[in-house]
């Protein structure tokens, strides 16, 4: 195992469900799918996964493709990592960000200047980035 392999594998994975399968499965193919209410009186999007509605609790959820664009809410410099795995990648920057669909998504942000600039309100676009063995997760880069 080289040391790239092994930095990646090192990291802690997401627990993979019936729930949450085709969020995880859209991920490795490059693709950010939210879950919309069929209630024609709710119609909301919603993530992360769950069986219904948070809203209206109604059972009849559908898997939609999110555009992969949104705004910076909140953000942090992380210095100490809350796990091995990720030392190497320090200083980072994590981020609440906004998707246009009004879902709030946490991730890192690549390439950001970790020096404390104030990142809110600007625009990101979804990336997907190598995260353990067959496995890829969504970061964000400035647009």
């Amino acid at each position: 195992m080289n040391m790239a392999e092994h930095h990646i594998a090192g990291k802690p994975q997401p627990r993979v469900n019936e729930v949450n399968e085709p969020f995880w499965t859209g991920v490795n193919e490059g693709r950010i799918r939210l879950q919309r209410c069929l209630n024609e009186s709710c119609g909301r999007v919603i993530f992360y996964p769950r069986v219904c509605c948070p809203f209206c609790h109604a059972p009849d959820l559908k898997w939609v493709d999110a555009a992969g664009g949104g705004r910076v809410l909140s953000h942090t410099t992380i210095h100490r990592a809350h796990h091995d795995g990720f030392n190497e990648e320090l200083p980072y920057v994590f981020a609440a960000v906004e998707l246009d669909e009004g879902v709030i998504f946490y991730a890192q942000l690549p390439g950001a200047p970790a020096d404390g600039t104030s990142l809110l309100g600007r625009r990101v676009k979804a990336e997907f980035s190598e995260h353990g063995p067959d496995r890829k997760i969504v970061v964000f880069r400035l647009a």
